[in-house]
């Protein structure tokens, strides 16, 4: 015969005669039972209050954006609408022109002749040889060139 101590409000340890129970033995398979049916009472209670826990935090609703009916374009305002869409094509297609001649443009030793000339409104100019500005300039457009023709097709809308 064994005997379990039984919680009690008692603190320090300390505890009474009649607090103590008398246990007979119990066969393994009826203690096993015992502590699969406790295991399966505190998950029931962990589940349950996680479930509470979940259903008392608020259910945040999205707006829903409401869609303004777009008025219909009359037929003079659909002709300037293509005829504006045509123009941005066109600066798109030159601008792409000109990114494809930049990009076969190849850059050597300054033996090999490449140089660029700036001509002001007064007859000025500047021309260099010099391969690291030849570089840097011909960078420079590229990226030039490529956010122009970010800019156009962001403009370019049905």
């Amino acid at each position: 015969m064994t005997t379990v101590t039984a919680k009690t409000s008692k603190t320090n340890g300390l505890g009474l005669k009649k607090d103590l129970k008398k246990v007979t033995p119990a066969t393994p398979k009826a203690v096993e039972k015992k502590i699969v049916n406790e295991t399966k009472e505190e998950v029931k209670k962990t589940s349950s209050i996680e479930t509470s826990k979940e259903l008392k935090k608020p259910i945040l609703e999205t707006p829903v954006p409401t869609l303004t009916p777009v008025p219909e374009l009359t037929l003079e305002q659909k002709i300037e609408k293509v005829e504006n869409l045509k123009l941005l094509i066109e600066k798109r297609e030159i601008l792409e022109d000109s990114r494809k001649k930049l990009n076969a443009f190849v850059i050597g030793s300054p033996q090999f002749g490449e140089n660029i000339k700036l001509t002001d409104e007064h007859g000025n100019t500047f021309q260099t040889s010099n391969t690291e500005v030849l570089t840097k300039v011909v960078a420079t457009i590229k990226d030039t060139l490529v956010e122009k023709i970010k800019d156009i097709e962001k403009e370019i809308q049905f």
